[in-house]
């Protein structure tokens, strides 16, 4: 008998051995790493490194609360210990592990913590509101869109609900795990624009330089403390901005006429504002502005504004700025500035700026710029721009542009550009470009170029007149001693003699379809220097004919003028090589001569019909 029972023990423990000493699932080791993913995610992680499962007794947790982990060889137990803070209990069940919330555990604080930013464009958002909306516990956000918040975790939820609000933006809702600390980053998005009936004002000029230093502490606090509360009164008397008929709540009040000693500072303007130094308003500003110095509005203004010095608008202006040194809109403008140094807009303006100095637009220009000085507009301008100095736009120019030096446009051109030096478009021109020195088309020019020394066009489907013309294609003319074209040009230096002087020097630019020719000859006591035009016609391969129109200026040794002829030449022409060619035809010859002077008729008896003939190179 105990024989037999020996023999039963050794063949239990052959078999189950094994089973009694495998390792158990919350003993098994994992590694991973998670950055605000899921619950679920993370025990689908653990589920399959320590080839277990996992089942759950009611609903003990979130699974879509976030969570941040970087775990390295741990035991399953220990990462869920870490993961639920004691809150859930563990039971094995083979391969199984069943998770329920425990009954009875310590309560703890814990901290989530981490930024805010704005989904559009991934900046950090400051003064975000971050709330737990069951036991009220909140935080805000700092400079750098950081938020600390502390919690307390009771037990009684398997998860919390966090908040993310924030003014002009839309509410955002995440659920965490509570329990322990963790890093967490949220996205917010702007809302969609309202229309409120509240008259929330902000504080940009009280920023400004001039803010700073004219306006007490205590105006500029009331402005931080009071945002939404206004007042209307029919008047404001001041001598500077803290004393006056409205004390400190100058700042708040929204007046229909304003009287400034010194200088006034008021919420708004409904009426007329008049100061002997200076008028500061931090929102709207409707109808009239005077001072001696200074403007300054942080709305909009709706009217007029003339001063001394300078006028400040950090929205829109509609109506009129007069300054004697300088008319700034930060916004759009739709009317006029007029000044004796600078105007500026910093969007786009509809109208016409005057000044001494400088013009500049932001965004497009439909009406008119006009300066001693410079012209600068950062989009489209439909209009005129007339300056002593440039005018430069970078974007399409719809119109005339006027200068006594440069015009530089970064678009197309449909209009005129004028200038003493030179004319520039990065683009196409479809009108006229004339200047004293030279014209540039950066694209097809489809108008006609006037320069006193040179033009160039990429694309040549137009006119071009110079001394120099440059197209890197053309179908075009260019009229000029040296026509340059990079692709297809047509040129040709020729030697000959004619019925008018034995020894002649010729050469020929442009294309095939339209050349231009400076001819030069000499005999014993005569020398002659014409310009023409003139086209090519293929025969063959290498067989073509020249029509050639030229005037020609006869002179004798002293360089005095004895005759001018008008000649017509065919020429047929004959390439022996690429590069050398011979030509000979018939010439008719009209001639002029000079009052006073028949050498150049006893030496040459007048003819119709002459001859030329020559070689060529090229």
């Amino acid at each position: 008998m105990k024989r037999a029972t020996f023999i039963l023990s050794i063949a239990f423990t052959l078999l189950y051995a094994p089973r009694l000493y495998a390792q158990q699932p919350l003993s098994k080791t994992v590694s991973f790493r998670v950055v605000n993913k899921p619950v679920d995610t993370l025990l689908a992680i653990i589920s399959r490194q320590s080839q277990c499962s996992f089942s759950f007794a009611g609903s003990p947790f979130r699974g879509d609360s976030l969570v941040t982990f970087t775990i390295t060889r741990k035991p399953v137990k220990q990462v869920l210990d870490l993961l639920f803070g004691g809150r859930i209990q563990y039971v094995e069940s083979g391969d199984n592990i069943i998770l329920q919330r425990a009954e009875q555990h310590r309560e703890r604080n814990y901290v989530i913590s981490g930024y805010v930013r704005d989904r559009e464009n991934g900046q950090a958002i400051s003064n975000v509101s971050i709330y737990d909306n069951t036991n009220l516990a909140s935080a805000f956000t700092n400079n750098e869109g950081f938020f600390h918040l502390r919690l307390k975790d009771k037990g009684r939820q398997p998860s919390i609900q966090l908040t993310v609000s924030k003014e002009f933006y839309t509410d955002t809702a995440l659920y965490v795990l509570p329990g322990f600390d963790r890093e967490i980053s949220v996205a917010i998005a702007p809302a969609k624009t309202v229309v409120l009936k509240e008259f929330i004002v902000s504080d940009q000029v009280e920023k400004t330089w001039l803010g700073r230093r004219l306006l007490s502490e205590g105006l500029r606090r009331q402005t931080q403390n009071i945002s939404k509360f206004f007042a209307d009164k029919p008047v404001q008397t001041s001598l500077v901005p803290a004393i006056g008929s409205h004390g400190k709540m100058a700042g708040q009040v929204v007046n229909k006429f304003s009287l400034n000693l010194v200088g006034g500072y008021s919420g708004g303007l409904n009426g007329a504002e008049i100061a002997g130094g200076f008028n500061i308003d931090k929102k709207d500003v409707q109808y009239a502005q005077v001072a001696g110095i200074f403007n300054m509005v942080g709305g909009k203004m709706n009217g007029a504004q003339a001063t001394g010095g300078y006028n400040h608008v950090m929205q829109s202006v509609t109506g009129a700025q007069a300054a004697g040194i300088a008319n700034v809109a930060k916004g759009p403008m739709k009317g006029a500035q007029a000044t004796g140094g600078l105007n500026t807009v910093g969007d786009s303006a509809k109208g016409a700026q005057a000044a001494g100095i400088s013009n500049m637009v932001k965004g497009n220009l439909t009406g008119v710029q006009a300066t001693g000085g410079l012209n600068q507009v950062g989009g489209d301008v439909v209009g005129a721009q007339a300056s002593g100095i440039s005018n430069f736009n970078q974007g399409d120019l719809t119109g005339a542009s006027i200068t006594g030096g440069l015009n530089f446009t970064s678009g197309n051109v449909e209009g005129a550009q004028l200038a003493g030096i030179f004319n520039a478009t990065r683009s196409n021109l479809y009108g006229v470009q004339i200047s004293g020195i030279g014209n540039s088309a950066g694209d097809t020019m489809a108008g006609m170029q006037l320069g006193a020394i040179f033009n160039y066009s990429r694309r040549l489907t137009g006119l071009q007149f110079a001394l120099v013309n440059i197209a890197d294609t053309s179908s075009g003319l260019s009229i000029g001693l040296l026509n340059i074209i990079r692709k297809g040009g047509y040129y040709k230096l020729s030697v000959d003699a004619n019925d008018i002087m034995p020894l002649n020097l010729t050469f020929k630019s442009g294309r095939k379809q339209f050349y231009t020719l400076l001819t030069g000859g000499m005999d014993n006591e005569l020398y002659q220097v014409g310009f023409g035009i003139g086209r090519s016609f293929t025969i063959r391969k290498n067989m073509a004919i020249t029509t050639d129109i030229m005037q020609l200026n006869v002179f004798d040794k002293d360089w005095k003028s004895l005759a001018q002829v008008y000649r017509f030449q065919p020429l047929f022409n004959f390439s022996i090589t690429k590069w050398f060619s011979i030509h000979a035809g018939p010439a008719i010859s009209i001639t002029e001569y000079a009052s006073g002077f028949n050498k150049f008729n006893s030496l040459n008896p007048r003819s119709l019909l002459g001859w030329q003939a020559g070689i060529s190179f090229f």
